[in-house]
Protein backbone atom coordinates (compact mmCIF):
# COMPACT_ATOMS: atom_id res chain seq x y z
CA UNK A 1 0.00 0.00 0.00
CA UNK A 2 1.09 3.03 -0.97
CA UNK A 3 2.28 5.60 1.83
CA UNK A 4 -0.64 9.25 1.72
CA UNK A 5 2.15 11.09 2.14
CA UNK A 6 4.50 10.05 -0.05
CA UNK A 7 1.65 9.99 -3.07
CA UNK A 8 1.09 13.47 -2.43
CA UNK A 9 4.86 14.31 -2.42
CA UNK A 10 5.56 12.85 -5.50
CA UNK A 11 2.05 14.42 -6.97
CA UNK A 12 3.37 17.41 -6.09
CA UNK A 13 6.83 16.97 -7.84
CA UNK A 14 4.97 15.96 -10.68
CA UNK A 15 2.91 19.18 -10.67
CA UNK A 16 6.35 21.34 -10.63
CA UNK A 17 6.86 19.67 -14.34
CA UNK A 18 3.71 20.80 -15.95
CA UNK A 19 3.49 23.94 -17.96
CA UNK A 20 1.74 26.81 -16.26
CA UNK A 21 -1.58 27.80 -17.64
CA UNK A 22 -1.52 30.24 -20.90
CA UNK A 23 -1.87 33.96 -19.80
CA UNK A 24 -4.75 35.98 -21.28
CA UNK A 25 -2.70 38.63 -21.13
CA UNK A 26 -0.22 39.29 -24.35
CA UNK A 27 1.64 41.48 -22.00
CA UNK A 28 2.34 45.50 -22.43
CA UNK A 29 3.48 47.71 -25.96
CA UNK A 30 5.97 50.39 -26.14
CA UNK A 31 3.67 52.52 -27.44
CA UNK A 32 1.30 52.06 -23.99
CA UNK A 33 2.41 52.63 -20.33
CA UNK A 34 2.64 49.61 -18.96
CA UNK A 35 -0.35 49.19 -17.08
CA UNK A 36 -2.59 49.90 -20.54
CA UNK A 37 -2.85 47.67 -23.29
CA UNK A 38 -2.55 48.40 -26.88
CA UNK A 39 -5.78 47.46 -29.28
CA UNK A 40 -5.33 48.13 -32.78
CA UNK A 41 -7.32 46.73 -35.70
CA UNK A 42 -10.44 47.58 -38.12
CA UNK A 43 -14.12 48.58 -36.15
CA UNK A 44 -17.35 47.30 -38.27
CA UNK A 45 -20.09 49.74 -36.88
CA UNK A 46 -22.43 46.55 -37.25
CA UNK A 47 -22.22 43.17 -36.53
CA UNK A 48 -24.68 40.25 -36.26
CA UNK A 49 -24.18 36.87 -34.82
CA UNK A 50 -26.25 33.52 -35.00
CA UNK A 51 -27.90 32.97 -31.57
CA UNK A 52 -28.65 29.45 -31.07
CA UNK A 53 -29.57 29.30 -27.56
CA UNK A 54 -32.36 32.03 -27.05
CA UNK A 55 -33.48 32.58 -22.82
CA UNK A 56 -36.47 34.07 -22.03
CA UNK A 57 -36.61 35.95 -18.94
CA UNK A 58 -39.71 37.80 -18.28
CA UNK A 59 -40.62 39.97 -21.29
CA UNK A 60 -37.07 40.15 -22.56
CA UNK A 61 -35.28 36.83 -24.30
CA UNK A 62 -31.24 37.08 -24.04
CA UNK A 63 -28.87 34.69 -25.79
CA UNK A 64 -26.63 32.69 -23.81
CA UNK A 65 -24.75 30.94 -26.61
CA UNK A 66 -23.77 31.95 -30.94
CA UNK A 67 -22.76 29.74 -33.34
CA UNK A 68 -18.99 29.89 -33.06
CA UNK A 69 -16.68 31.57 -35.92
CA UNK A 70 -20.02 33.15 -37.52
CA UNK A 71 -19.73 36.63 -37.84
CA UNK A 72 -21.60 39.25 -40.11
CA UNK A 73 -20.25 42.92 -40.17
CA UNK A 74 -21.62 46.09 -41.97
CA UNK A 75 -21.50 49.19 -42.08
CA UNK A 76 -18.22 52.11 -42.13
CA UNK A 77 -14.74 50.60 -41.30
CA UNK A 78 -12.60 52.82 -38.43
CA UNK A 79 -8.96 51.57 -38.25
CA UNK A 80 -8.41 51.72 -34.70
CA UNK A 81 -5.51 52.05 -32.45
CA UNK A 82 -5.72 52.58 -29.16
CA UNK A 83 -4.19 52.51 -25.15
CA UNK A 84 -6.68 51.20 -23.05
CA UNK A 85 -6.73 50.62 -19.10
CA UNK A 86 -6.04 47.18 -18.42
CA UNK A 87 -8.62 47.53 -15.58
CA UNK A 88 -11.47 49.21 -14.51
CA UNK A 89 -11.05 52.45 -12.52
CA UNK A 90 -8.22 52.88 -10.82
CA UNK A 91 -6.85 50.69 -12.64
CA UNK A 92 -4.78 48.50 -10.57
CA UNK A 93 -5.14 44.69 -10.45
CA UNK A 94 -6.80 43.83 -6.83
CA UNK A 95 -8.37 47.00 -6.41
CA UNK A 96 -12.27 47.67 -5.90
CA UNK A 97 -13.46 49.41 -9.03
CA UNK A 98 -15.43 52.83 -8.39
CA UNK A 99 -18.96 53.19 -9.07
CA UNK A 100 -21.44 55.31 -8.44
CA UNK A 101 -19.14 57.55 -11.35
CA UNK A 102 -21.44 59.55 -13.73
CA UNK A 103 -19.97 59.85 -17.25
CA UNK A 104 -18.82 63.58 -16.51
CA UNK A 105 -16.84 62.31 -13.58
CA UNK A 106 -15.19 59.37 -15.69
CA UNK A 107 -13.89 62.33 -18.33
CA UNK A 108 -12.70 64.67 -15.00
CA UNK A 109 -10.94 61.67 -13.69
CA UNK A 110 -9.12 60.35 -16.91
CA UNK A 111 -8.08 63.88 -17.87
CA UNK A 112 -6.82 64.61 -14.58
CA UNK A 113 -4.63 61.39 -15.29
CA UNK A 114 -3.42 62.59 -19.32
CA UNK A 115 -6.35 59.97 -20.18
CA UNK A 116 -9.32 60.22 -21.65
CA UNK A 117 -12.51 58.37 -21.62
CA UNK A 118 -12.68 55.49 -24.23
CA UNK A 119 -14.72 55.95 -27.59
CA UNK A 120 -17.54 53.06 -27.70
CA UNK A 121 -15.85 51.99 -30.79
CA UNK A 122 -12.37 51.09 -29.00
CA UNK A 123 -14.37 49.45 -26.48
CA UNK A 124 -16.11 47.65 -28.76
CA UNK A 125 -12.88 46.24 -30.73
CA UNK A 126 -10.84 45.46 -27.38
CA UNK A 127 -13.74 43.12 -26.32
CA UNK A 128 -14.78 41.46 -29.63
CA UNK A 129 -11.00 40.98 -30.65
CA UNK A 130 -9.63 40.09 -34.37
CA UNK A 131 -12.21 37.03 -33.83
CA UNK A 132 -15.32 39.32 -33.31
CA UNK A 133 -16.54 37.61 -30.54
CA UNK A 134 -19.63 38.36 -28.90
CA UNK A 135 -18.28 37.78 -25.88
CA UNK A 136 -15.61 38.95 -24.55
CA UNK A 137 -14.12 35.35 -23.70
CA UNK A 138 -15.96 33.72 -26.45
CA UNK A 139 -19.25 32.40 -27.95
CA UNK A 140 -21.29 30.55 -24.95
CA UNK A 141 -21.93 32.65 -21.32
CA UNK A 142 -20.46 31.33 -18.90
CA UNK A 143 -21.54 32.88 -15.52
CA UNK A 144 -17.77 31.63 -13.60
CA UNK A 145 -15.44 33.14 -15.91
CA UNK A 146 -16.58 36.34 -15.25
CA UNK A 147 -18.29 38.39 -11.78
CA UNK A 148 -21.67 38.09 -13.40
CA UNK A 149 -23.72 35.56 -12.27
CA UNK A 150 -24.64 37.20 -9.20
CA UNK A 151 -28.52 37.53 -8.20
CA UNK A 152 -30.22 40.86 -8.82
CA UNK A 153 -30.74 43.15 -5.43
CA UNK A 154 -34.08 45.00 -5.43
CA UNK A 155 -32.41 48.48 -5.25
CA UNK A 156 -34.01 51.37 -2.06
CA UNK A 157 -33.66 54.44 -5.11
CA UNK A 158 -35.06 56.87 -2.51
CA UNK A 159 -31.58 55.76 0.03
CA UNK A 160 -28.85 55.63 -2.89
CA UNK A 161 -30.08 59.21 -4.08
CA UNK A 162 -29.45 60.58 -0.50
CA UNK A 163 -26.40 62.05 0.68
CA UNK A 164 -23.34 61.02 2.82
CA UNK A 165 -23.55 57.73 4.85
CA UNK A 166 -27.20 56.90 3.87
CA UNK A 167 -26.43 56.57 0.07
CA UNK A 168 -22.90 54.73 0.97
CA UNK A 169 -24.47 52.10 3.10
CA UNK A 170 -26.96 51.33 0.39
CA UNK A 171 -23.72 50.97 -1.85
CA UNK A 172 -22.35 48.61 0.60
CA UNK A 173 -25.62 46.72 0.54
CA UNK A 174 -25.62 46.52 -2.87
CA UNK A 175 -21.95 45.95 -3.91
CA UNK A 176 -21.38 42.41 -4.98
CA UNK A 177 -18.47 43.18 -7.49
CA UNK A 178 -15.15 41.63 -7.51
CA UNK A 179 -11.61 42.78 -6.81
CA UNK A 180 -10.09 43.64 -10.47
CA UNK A 181 -8.70 40.76 -12.00
CA UNK A 182 -9.85 38.47 -9.68
CA UNK A 183 -11.34 36.12 -12.29
CA UNK A 184 -8.29 35.60 -14.71
CA UNK A 185 -10.24 33.98 -17.51
CA UNK A 186 -12.64 36.92 -17.68
CA UNK A 187 -9.99 39.05 -20.23
CA UNK A 188 -10.20 39.72 -23.75
CA UNK A 189 -7.93 39.01 -26.60
CA UNK A 190 -5.84 42.63 -25.89
CA UNK A 191 -5.76 41.30 -22.37
CA UNK A 192 -8.23 44.20 -21.01
CA UNK A 193 -9.61 42.43 -18.17
CA UNK A 194 -13.49 42.26 -16.65
CA UNK A 195 -15.15 44.03 -19.36
CA UNK A 196 -18.06 41.37 -19.01
CA UNK A 197 -19.67 41.43 -15.76
CA UNK A 198 -18.32 43.76 -12.60
CA UNK A 199 -19.55 46.84 -12.73
CA UNK A 200 -20.96 48.75 -15.43
CA UNK A 201 -18.81 50.98 -17.78
CA UNK A 202 -18.29 54.41 -19.23
CA UNK A 203 -17.69 55.47 -22.87
CA UNK A 204 -17.86 58.63 -25.30
CA UNK A 205 -20.70 57.83 -26.89
CA UNK A 206 -20.95 56.59 -31.37
CA UNK A 207 -22.87 59.55 -33.79
CA UNK A 208 -25.56 59.35 -33.45
CA UNK A 209 -26.54 58.55 -29.88
CA UNK A 210 -28.90 61.08 -27.77
CA UNK A 211 -26.22 61.44 -25.26
CA UNK A 212 -22.38 61.99 -25.34
CA UNK A 213 -21.70 58.94 -22.51
CA UNK A 214 -22.96 55.31 -22.75
CA UNK A 215 -22.84 52.35 -20.64
CA UNK A 216 -21.02 49.07 -22.22
CA UNK A 217 -20.62 45.23 -19.95
CA UNK A 218 -23.13 44.86 -17.99
CA UNK A 219 -22.48 44.47 -14.60
CA UNK A 220 -22.74 41.82 -11.51
CA UNK A 221 -26.06 40.47 -12.37
CA UNK A 222 -26.07 40.67 -16.57
CA UNK A 223 -24.08 37.40 -17.83
CA UNK A 224 -25.85 38.08 -21.13
CA UNK A 225 -24.57 41.38 -21.64
CA UNK A 226 -22.39 40.99 -24.70
CA UNK A 227 -19.45 43.41 -26.60
CA UNK A 228 -22.53 45.03 -28.19
CA UNK A 229 -24.37 45.81 -25.40
CA UNK A 230 -24.74 49.35 -25.41
CA UNK A 231 -26.90 51.10 -22.55
CA UNK A 232 -27.25 54.66 -23.97
CA UNK A 233 -30.80 55.90 -21.90
CA UNK A 234 -28.48 57.86 -19.24
CA UNK A 235 -27.85 61.42 -19.10
CA UNK A 236 -24.11 62.52 -18.40
CA UNK A 237 -24.91 63.15 -14.34
CA UNK A 238 -26.52 59.88 -14.37
CA UNK A 239 -24.77 57.53 -11.42
CA UNK A 240 -26.04 54.34 -9.94
CA UNK A 241 -24.66 51.90 -7.34
CA UNK A 242 -22.63 49.87 -10.53
CA UNK A 243 -21.60 52.85 -12.63
CA UNK A 244 -17.40 52.93 -13.32
CA UNK A 245 -15.26 53.20 -16.46
CA UNK A 246 -11.98 52.57 -17.67
CA UNK A 247 -9.48 54.91 -19.19
CA UNK A 248 -7.66 55.54 -23.08
CA UNK A 249 -4.78 57.23 -24.74
CA UNK A 250 -3.18 57.87 -27.89
CA UNK A 251 -0.54 55.41 -28.54
CA UNK A 252 2.85 56.92 -28.17
CA UNK A 253 6.00 56.44 -30.72
CA UNK A 254 8.13 53.45 -29.44
CA UNK A 255 10.74 54.88 -27.88
CA UNK A 256 14.53 55.14 -29.11
CA UNK A 257 17.19 52.54 -28.47
CA UNK A 258 20.06 53.92 -25.93
CA UNK A 259 22.20 53.97 -29.09
CA UNK A 260 19.74 56.16 -30.95
CA UNK A 261 19.04 58.60 -28.31
CA UNK A 262 22.74 59.15 -27.61
CA UNK A 263 23.31 59.60 -31.47
CA UNK A 264 20.52 62.27 -31.39
CA UNK A 265 21.95 63.59 -28.11
CA UNK A 266 25.21 63.95 -29.72
CA UNK A 267 24.09 65.73 -32.87
CA UNK A 268 22.05 68.36 -30.48
CA UNK A 269 25.20 69.35 -28.80
CA UNK A 270 26.93 69.83 -32.49
CA UNK A 271 29.43 66.67 -32.38
CA UNK A 272 29.51 64.22 -35.21
CA UNK A 273 27.57 60.92 -35.61
CA UNK A 274 28.75 58.85 -33.83
CA UNK A 275 29.84 55.53 -36.02
CA UNK A 276 28.43 51.94 -36.06
CA UNK A 277 24.66 50.98 -36.14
Amino acid sequence: MIDPLLGLGALAIAMLGLPAAPSLDPGPSPACPADMRLVTGTHRDEVQHVCVEPVKSGKATHCFAYWEDITAEEGPATEISVCMDQFEAPNQRGAKPLVMQSFETATAWCAARGKRVCAEQEWELACEGPERRPLAYGWRVDKAVCNSGKAWRPVDERKLGASGEVAQREVERLWQGAPSGSHPGCASTFGVFDMMGNVEEWVASRGGRRWPGALMGGFWAKPWTGCRGTNDAHEPKFVFYETGFRCCADPRSALPSRGAAAREENEERGGRPASGP
